[in-house]
């Protein structure tokens, strides 16, 4: 039988996804709508931020390689050193959002001017990503005792098929994010593309069963 997660480390894979969306934006962002694009960010209780593809940039392109790679291997049969990057990824923020809620509440939000977000975590960051961190510290442990076999699950169609929509994607993303004025509507599409983009990559490490195209 092909490996497939588990519930709980579904719910992992799922959350881990969405806490990178505030990493891939900028990344996608400040390479294709270059240095009027101003973006700022947290590592590891660090502000970073710049404009485009300058200042602490190379940081964004870091977490992203890391993140990816937790979600790749997560979907594709939780491998070493997957338990460890999980983590990694996961525990420091877990910190670093208590350290926030319980020293600034009213500065620990999250902000997104192009879509007009801007939402407190004061409560709510703590308890997900705290919550998560004691989750992924579980199943960590779980699997790690189990002694399961490492299996690689074989890539399908539909998994190719994902990461090719997501791939012609750039070139619109391009069009809408560089040529569009700065919050604009072009530019609101272009994030949308972006995120729904982010969303078809994470689509496309999933182990689809064969039988979806046959």
């Amino acid at each position: 039988m092909a490996w497939k997660p588990d519930l709980l480390l579904k719910a992992i894979l799922i959350w881990t996804m969405i806490t990178l969306i505030i990493v891939w934006l900028p990344v996608v962002r400040g390479l294709m709508d270059g240095d009027s694009y101003q973006w700022a960010n947290s590592f590891w209780g660090r502000q970073i931020g710049g404009t485009g593809v300058h200042g602490d940039y190379w940081i964004l392109l870091v977490q992203a390689v890391v993140g990816i790679a937790v979600l790749y291997l997560g979907w594709r049969g939780a491998r070493q050193p997957f338990h460890w990057l999980l983590l990694l990824w996961l525990i420091p923020p877990a910190v670093q959002a208590c350290y926030d809620s319980f020293t600034a509440p009213e500065e620990y939000r999250f902000r997104g001017d192009t879509l007009g977000v801007d939402v407190s975590l004061a409560w709510v960051g703590p308890l997900l990503y705290g919550g998560f961190a004691l989750l992924a510290i579980v199943w960590v442990i779980r699997d790690l005792r189990s002694g399961r076999e490492k299996v690689t699950p074989e890539w399908t169609r539909v998994s190719r098929v994902l990461l090719l929509i997501a791939v012609i994607l750039l070139p619109i993303q391009f069009i809408l994010l560089r040529f569009g004025e700065q919050h604009g509507p072009r530019d609101q599409v272009g994030v949308i593309l972006t995120m729904l983009q982010w969303v078809l990559i994470n689509l496309s490490f999933v182990p689809w069963s064969k039988r979806i195209v046959e």
